[in-house]
């Protein structure tokens, strides 16, 4: 089994400054298009630790700090708080993955010079794909003097989509990519932490979907009883299943706009009709962007959500010690790799293919995933 480690680096420019010692095993979390989280729990005056600055390397949004399974970056962000109890002599240290600084930026034009609420701060990105407009949120942020990070951006993507941002909005560059991701078609979203092979240093590589990311096809197989144990399954209908959505955009009363969809095949089968209201969306005044909001809701709530969480060996091998799935750093978040089922007490004997969401801490040698199901059949 490998070993987990816990290491701190210059949010500016990724360099690697330390290696922690932690009381116990960090806890994380990764999913696609969310900042992630995670927390590190040490013993500061532990002599693994003794030569080691916390004031400093505590230090909000200047420090990331990187949970690692051997050379495998599981997560890693900017430091945004932290704890101490005298009592433990605990110093618990929490952050996000970078997606969180993005989520304290305002999205705006890096060539304005004037008042937010002057034209020239607007952004208009034209002639782009979808995933050609999320790159170049991130790009135009990136690109403000004294802003840049160590992040890789895919290349840019023309298209035939336009949106224009405004400054007097005051929107967080997070904020405007998760939107962009909640359209109908709009991509999932990733930044993967890695090292530099034969570099002391962090990076950050933007991952863009086509809507999706990851292999929709994968081949890998786990097999519930060998490397997967314990499938907790949970329906959640509380917005779906809705045969009709409205979307609600900027303005007010009479001037409200507004973005609408329906399906009312549900209804010929005997569900009694619902509706779903979007409230998210009042800055929006292309009444296209409404539009796209509405059929991305319809085709969200169309069913009941069905999530599975279920534990994996990190190693992909049985109790014994047999390599059986596949290991930490040969899948990624987005794969929808077959599940073998037989004997579970709820879900019916078959080879079902998921998508990992997912994932997160659970012990040393397994994690949790959460998968989504897809239209496959198998």
């Amino acid at each position: 089994m490998g070993d987990w480690r816990v290491m701190v680096a210059e949010t500016v420019t990724g360099t690697l400054l330390a290696e922690v010692t932690p009381r116990d095993l960090p806890s994380f979390s990764r999913k696609l298009t969310d900042k992630g989280q995670w927390t590190v729990n040490l013993i500061p005056d532990d002599p693994a630790n003794a030569s080691l600055d916390f004031q400093s390397l505590t230090d909000v949004g200047r420090f990331s700090w990187l949970i690692m399974y051997d050379t495998i970056v599981v997560q890693a962000g900017p430091t945004w708080t932290h704890s101490y109890d005298e009592n433990t002599r605990t110093l618990s240290v929490s952050g996000t993955g970078i997606q969180g600084l993005f989520d304290r930026r305002v999205l705006r034009n890096p060539a304005g010079h004037t008042a937010i609420v002057d034209p020239s701060e607007d952004l208009t990105i034209s002639d782009k794909s979808l995933r050609g407009i999320a790159r170049e949120i991130v790009a135009a942020n990136l690109a403000q003097t004294g802003f840049s990070l160590p992040i890789d951006l895919p290349a840019p993507e023309a298209g035939t989509n336009t949106r224009t941002y405004f400054g007097y909005d005051l929107a967080k560059v997070w904020e405007r990519l998760d939107n962009l991701s909640k359209v109908i078609s709009g991509p999932e979203l990733d930044f993967w932490p890695y090292l530099v092979p034969g570099q002391n240093r962090l990076r950050w590589q933007m991952l863009i979907g086509s809507p999706l990311l990851g292999d929709q096809q994968s081949a890998a197989v786990w097999d519930y009883g060998g490397a997967l144990s314990a499938i907790d399954v949970d329906v959640n209908g509380s917005a779906s299943p809705c045969t009709r959505v409205w979307v609600k955009g900027s303005g007010s009363e009479r001037g409200l706009l507004t973005g609408f969809a329906e399906d009312t095949t549900l209804v010929g089968l005997g569900f009694p009709p619902t509706d779903y209201v979007d409230g998210d969306h009042t800055s929006v005044i292309e009444q296209q962007t409404l539009e796209d909001y509405a059929d991305a809701d319809l085709a969200a709530f169309s069913a009941p959500t069905e999530t599975w969480r279920c534990s994996v060996r990190i190693d992909g091998a049985t109790g014994t010690g047999i390599e059986v799935s596949p290991a930490l750093g040969t899948w990624s978040l987005g794969d929808a790799p077959v599940f073998g089922i037989s004997g579970h007490p709820w879900i019916p004997d078959g080879q079902y293919r998921r998508r990992i969401l997912a994932y997160s801490s659970q012990d040393e040698a397994s994690l949790d995933l959460d998968l989504q199901p897809t239209a496959a059949v198998l």
